[in-house]
């Protein structure tokens, strides 16, 4: 009785965020229930100013089934809302008990060489943004939820065919039918990608912050691409956007400076705020010659290449893009 009246007042205290309930041979554990743990981080690592104090763990980690806290045995069965982030970790060792993996559990392990998850995990939320040597992501077999078909370095989720997490030696199988939101993000070391034609859709964010992008073989079946999709991708260069497509969302494109030319297909029929702005764009070519019926956003390209880029458009057409307001502020708009 009095254990459990211990855990009831432990579990009511207002907590930091996820801050550290205790700690047991150098992992922070929260209580989940009166049965089951969260790993978490040590509560000052994370609102302390000092880098230093980020650090928290480092090296091979190897979480632990279950653990004994005050004389009862507890199973360990989430890694909680940036539990590991920005430490210096090389490899985790992730228990069969663990079903969930929250939020940026991982982000900023910047030596974290390789991921296994485990059959038992049928929960991840977007956990591996800024792994920067990450190289090596696998499902255990088994597993009801996820998978890394074809041996691609990624995790997939099963029933729907969305690729949730990938890394910088990811291989999209030909069975992925969407790229999901952030499962590329901030993969610096990525430099080529191809997405093969069973995709659809680029989830918001999918790519964004992947510095080393430069070329995207982009299959002609996708016909949404999310916002921030590709934004920040600076050394994105070669790039042919399919004659499937019809939407591209809010900063789709935004901040990629070394894309010089885009073709806009005549399928488009949305370019959101910012899709294109800033960038540095010189060639700005539209194939469709019923310019009306792509609704552009105000702002979809930044003023300045506006003023300096060509529109290129199909013969006949200048009148009519000149006359409309999404494209009447181009300066230079001129025929195929």
């Amino acid at each position: 009785m009095k254990r459990l009246l211990r855990f009831l007042i432990i579990i009511l205290l207002p907590q930091v965020a996820t801050a550290h309930q205790f700690e047991v041979d150098g992992i922070y554990y929260n209580f989940i229930d009166e049965n089951s743990l969260e790993v978490t981080f040590y509560s000052e690592a994370h609102t302390m100013g000092d880098y230093k104090e980020l650090q928290l763990y480092s090296g091979k980690v190897v979480i632990p089934p279950t653990v004994t806290y005050e004389g009862k045995t507890y199973k360990v069965t989430a890694i909680g809302y940036k539990a590991f982030a920005s430490c210096l970790i090389t490899s985790v060792t992730i228990p069969s008990t663990v079903t969930s993996i929250g939020e940026n559990a991982f982000c900023q392990c910047y030596k974290l060489k390789k991921i296994v998850i485990p059959s038992s995990v049928t929960s991840i939320e977007p956990a591996f943004s800024w792994c920067k040597d990450l190289t090596s992501i696998k499902v255990e077999k088994g597993n009801p939820v996820y998978d890394s078909r074809d041996n691609c370095n990624a995790i997939i989720e099963t029933a729907s065919n969305s690729l949730i997490a990938g890394c910088c030696k990811t291989k999209i199988p030909n069975t992925v039918t969407s790229i999901g939101n952030s499962a590329f993000s901030h993969c610096h070391n990525l430099s080529f990608i191809t997405i093969p034609n069973s995709v659809t859709e680029i989830g918001d964010n999918a790519f964004d912050f992947c510095e080393d992008l430069r070329t995207v073989d982009m299959s002609n079946s996708v016909t949404s691409i999310g916002a921030g999709a590709f934004g920040n991708c600076i050394n994105l260069k070669k790039l042919t956007l399919p004659s499937s497509l019809k939407t591209i969302k809010a900063a789709a494109f935004s901040y990629c400076y070394e894309m010089e030319k885009v073709t806009i297909p005549k399928s488009v029929t949305f370019i959101g705020k910012a899709a294109f702005s800033p960038s540095g764009l010189k060639y700005i070519e539209c194939v469709d010659d019923n310019p009306e019926s792509i609704e552009v956003a105000k702002d979809a390209f930044q003023w300045q290449v506006k003023a300096n880029s060509k529109l290129i458009v199909p013969v006949n057409a200048v009148e009519k893009y000149k006359s409309l307001n999404q494209w009447k502020d181009f300066k230079n708009i001129i025929e195929q």
